[in-house]
């Protein structure tokens, strides 16, 4: 028990041993906006990826065209490249529609916090706020090994192209 202005108030027993809520809550909206800006920048990464390589596809065999007007389309080179960009587009999609940035609901709250103590609010705030920070990095980590998946496809299809333009 504790004297707090003449009044004598009873501690939560949990709040003596996180003295630290009331600074650590101060984390809980900075870290989903962090995570929201990091699942924005992976999916515009897979974005760009599609579209380079889109542009690279269709452009290719226009550009190989006007260079060498004989180079044929059939090439095993060209429908390599063809292949992996069609892997990329694939998994592109994929990645782009896998997973979503975990939010907090407002509804939530109000269906189940708004009876809590302030400082009860905050220390559940903070305990699911941690576990949409590991849901959201599981994502995004996921979301960025397919973007790396899709940069190797897309330098095998550069490469493709290049053997096909230089030596068909």
């Amino acid at each position: 028990m504790e004297t707090r202005m003449d009044k004598v108030v009873q501690l939560d027993p949990n709040e003596t041993n996180y003295p630290a809520v009331d600074a650590a809550y101060g984390f809980v909206i900075p870290s989903y906006q962090m995570m929201a800006s990091r699942l924005e920048a992976v999916d515009n990464r897979l974005t760009a990826l599609m579209t380079l390589a889109a542009t690279l596809t269709l452009g290719a065999p226009v550009f190989a065209r006007a260079v060498r007007a004989d180079i044929p389309l059939l090439s095993p080179f060209f429908v390599v490249a063809v292949l992996l960009f069609l892997v990329i587009a694939i998994s592109g999609v994929m990645g782009r529609t896998r997973g979503s940035v975990t939010l907090p609901n407002p509804m939530i709250f109000y269906r189940e916090s708004l009876h809590e103590s302030d400082w009860s609010f905050k220390k559940n705030a903070i305990y699911f706020a941690g576990l949409a920070f590991a849901e959201n990095a599981d994502t995004i980590r996921i979301k960025g090994n397919i973007a790396i998946g899709i940069t190797i496809a897309f330098l095998l299809e550069v490469f493709s192209l290049v053997v096909w333009l230089v030596f068909s």
